[in-house]
């Protein structure tokens, strides 16, 4: 059985996803180093998301044949 979201509970999610204050304030959060979550109930049960701040990992420098262990 795959879960699916009704249609009233598709349409407040899409409306979150629009918004742009909502977005502003998980990427706030986020940039203060803590983690941003959302709660979507439906009369199945509630579905939830959750970002955490991640570093960015370093690139590799482009001047440098990369190493073998071969």
């Amino acid at each position: 059985m795959t879960p699916g979201l009704d249609h009233d509970t598709r349409r407040r999610a899409r409306a979150w996803l629009g918004d742009r204050r909502s977005a502003e304030a998980a990427i706030r959060s986020l940039r203060r180093g803590q983690g941003y979550a959302y709660a979507l109930p439906t009369p199945d049960g509630t579905w939830r998301w959750t970002a955490y701040p991640v570093s960015a990992l370093p690139l590799l420098p482009t001047d440098q044949q990369p190493r073998s262990h071969a």
